[in-house]
């Protein structure tokens, strides 16, 4: 299968912690190889992250003072990409060793990597989460490496139905009767699922301290090409008394690292108790559980039954739950065919 990625757009490179105790990062993005390493002002640069000598994988070199040297036959390059030494010649090395950069911004503890034409970057169109503000927010992050496509993914968080049948700690019969509403504003997909008088599984009834109360749980889904997912949970009484309220938000970020292979990166935060570390740890520790060891293994086996063909292509049996992720599909396949076409 050909891989097409819209690269006209801005993902996830890493957590900027990734680079509080390592001197470098090398991850595959898209199927190319980058490397980040901090500058000589320790801001986070991203370079190509293979050697054009040998192709020698730069990760494997050491960064320090603003360049890294490949560790296989010493060349130096900076953080713009520059081959600033060749410890073979005595004299001024080649342009032709110098490997791309690209733009690279950090928000929120995020790194935002183009890897499109760098004059297109523009930080205004950064994606921005009021979730990130640890002012106001208790905020929990998670890493998971997933083998299966990323449309995959963005799937099974744009369609919450699955959780009355995959997460026992999620989901109840409600899930299957709620009030579920599609809408487009642009290239934004928003998708609602209201589940009305429920009674919370107990893991989620202690993080949102609803007790035996019966609840009535909104889930919001929004979708930001090319694999931005916000999710926004409400919790409030089932009597509508609106005696109180409480809820959470999670971010569900893909990154393609090849056509079957995608970097998962997540987060978790709510607005209440938010020095309650404890009950932090608590709740990503239901998300990170529910991710691995339900999510993951699933559509990692639902790609093997695929095996290398586009789920489309296959004609899978679409049912009304499939709107929003039809949606995006159809958005996203728009955008890289205006990109490159077939």
């Amino acid at each position: 299968m050909e891989a097409r990625f819209l690269r006209q757009a801005w993902y996830v490179a890493g957590w900027s912690h990734e680079l509080r105790d390592a001197p470098s990062l090398g991850r595959t993005l898209l199927e190319e190889p980058v490397l980040l390493f901090p500058d000589r002002d320790g801001k986070i640069v991203a370079i190509g992250g293979r050697c054009p000598h040998r192709f020698a994988p730069l990760s494997m070199g050491r960064a320090e003072a603003g360049v890294v040297r490949c560790g296989y036959h010493g060349l130096a390059f900076d953080a713009m990409g520059r081959c600033v030494h060749n410890p073979h010649s005595s004299g001024k090395p080649p342009a032709s060793l110098a490997v791309r950069r690209y733009p690279l911004e950090e928000r929120d503890g995020l790194l935002w990597i183009w890897m499109g034409a760098p004059e297109a970057a523009d930080p205004g169109t950064l994606p921005r989460f009021n979730g990130l503000d640890p002012s106001r927010h208790a905020i929990g992050h998670g890493y998971l490496h997933g083998s299966a496509h990323y449309q995959l993914m963005t799937d099974n968080i744009l369609d919450l139905s699955h959780i009355e049948f995959l997460h026992p700690t999620l989901g109840t019969e409600a899930v299957s009767r709620a009030k579920v509403e599609v809408t487009q504003n642009g290239d934004r997909i928003i998708t609602t699922r209201r589940m009305i008088d429920e009674c919370l599984p107990e893991g989620l009834a202690k993080v949102y301290r609803t007790g035996g109360e019966r609840v009535n749980r909104t889930m919001s889904v929004e979708w930001h090409a090319a694999a931005n997912l916000v999710l926004t949970v409400t919790v409030e009484p089932a009597d509508g008394s609106k005696r109180w309220q409480t809820g959470s938000q999670s971010l569900h970020l893909f990154t393609p690292e090849t056509w079957g292979t995608t970097h998962y990166f997540y987060s978790g935060s709510r607005s209440y108790d938010i020095e309650n570390t404890a009950l932090t740890a608590q709740f990503m520790a239901a998300l990170g559980k529910a991710f691995s060891t339900e999510d993951k293994p699933m559509i990692e086996a639902q790609q093997r039954m695929m095996g290398s063909h586009d789920m489309m292509a296959l004609r899978p049996a679409l049912l009304p739950i499939d709107e929003a992720s039809v949606r995006a599909r159809r958005i996203l396949d728009k955008r890289i065919d205006a990109e490159s076409p077939r």
